[in-house]
């Protein structure tokens, strides 16, 4: 029915050459479990649905998808789930993710996905789920998204590798829409890596809702403002600056006081060499979660793609990093370039 292949290709760098060796699951055709059919919408289903009939080894029409599901259609395809013959085609994979995206505990157990698109499925919950609390910054917001670092920490800490996936996922969009989830994520993986082998979950889920809020002071910036293209006035400038304090006061308001969560929003600005803001902090007074996230923040915002040009390469972008040792922690710019070594390249 299918097979995996390995594949060498470049990585994000353009520096040498790694192996996947998690290939794509080509199958034409994939079985779908009762938990993951619960997971469709109840009156339209995303994918076409087909019955294995074994006597005659045949794939036979069910449903077509779009098409208005009442309860007698449900019960049936419901039945041949449970019995195990209900199929659907891997050509509408992309509609049969995007479903099992809003459960992701059943994406993470789900055969019918491969590791890259279960990344994918990740990024993309995170990303609405990252947004929602930045639009509404309240407690039901952000124990959704408390949840779904919770599952995506449990799938990382499983195979740490699989961070690899994640972030070639990030250099596959350098929209500016995805600069914020793309520098909490590679954020975190910097943060893996530093830490490899003394690494525990109830860490790790702190350390990542840290990293995925650091930018909420944004939010208290005019959008206008943020996107204009033209350098910012004075004033604005100042507005700007004072973000990381407003981020903080909304971190305050929901008592995420502790340094793994505080740290990268109030630092990420900050420089070695004082330069920074909004406290001008220098050399030891900005704590290790800071000076990832300011690594990270800077490295996503040279890569993404602007209005009035198009984001620098990974490879110039992380050269300039690690040459620039006033104002960047070299340690955490080394494990930069040393992780992106090992992740494919999207291109």
């Amino acid at each position: 029915m299918g097979f995996t292949n390995m594949a060498s290709k470049q990585n994000v760098l353009g520096i040498g050459k790694t192996e996947s060796g998690e290939g794509p699951n080509i199958e034409e055709y994939n079985q779908i479990d009762p938990c993951i059919l619960e997971c469709f919408p109840k009156t339209r289903f995303p994918v076409d649905l087909y019955h294995w009939r074994e006597e005659i080894q045949t794939l036979t029409p069910v449903y077509r998808a779009g098409r208005e599901v009442d309860r007698r259609l449900r019960t049936t395809v419901m039945g041949l789930s449970e019995q195990g013959v209900l199929f659907f085609t891997r050509n509408q994979i992309k509609d049969y993710t995007a479903c099992v995206a809003c459960n992701l505990n059943a994406a993470l157990d789900d055969p019918n996905l491969t590791w890259d698109e279960k990344a994918g499925v990740f990024i993309g919950e995170l990303g609405r789920r990252q947004d929602a609390f930045f639009s509404h910054p309240m407690a039901q917001e952000l124990d959704d998204l408390d949840k779904a670092l919770a599952s995506l920490c449990v799938y990382l800490v499983e195979d740490s590798r699989r961070m690899n996936k994640v972030v070639h996922d990030v250099h596959c969009c350098l929209a500016p829409e995805r600069r914020r989830i793309n520098a909490s994520l590679l954020a975190l993986a910097v943060y893996m890596e530093m830490h490899r082998g003394d690494i525990t979950l109830e860490r790790l889920e702190t350390v990542a809702l840290g990293f995925f809020l650091y930018d909420i002071g944004m939010t208290r910036v005019s959008p206008m403002m943020i996107a204009r293209p033209q350098q910012l006035t004075p004033s604005e400038q100042r507005t700007m600056r004072e973000h990381p304090k407003m981020g903080l006061e909304i971190l305050s308001r929901l008592n995420l006081t502790r340094p793994e969560i505080s740290e990268p929003t109030i630092q990420h600005h900050e420089r070695l060499n004082g330069s920074g803001y909004p406290n001008k902090l220098a050399g030891d007074r900005i704590g290790h979660f800071g000076r990832i996230a300011a690594v990270a923040d800077s490295y996503c915002a040279m890569v993404t793609d602007k209005p009035a040009r198009k984001g620098l390469a990974p490879i110039a972008a992380a050269a300039e990093l690690v040459t620039n040792d006033r104002q960047y922690d070299q340690a955490v710019c080394r494990t930069l370039v040393r992780f992106l070594q090992t992740v494919p390249s999207s291109l």
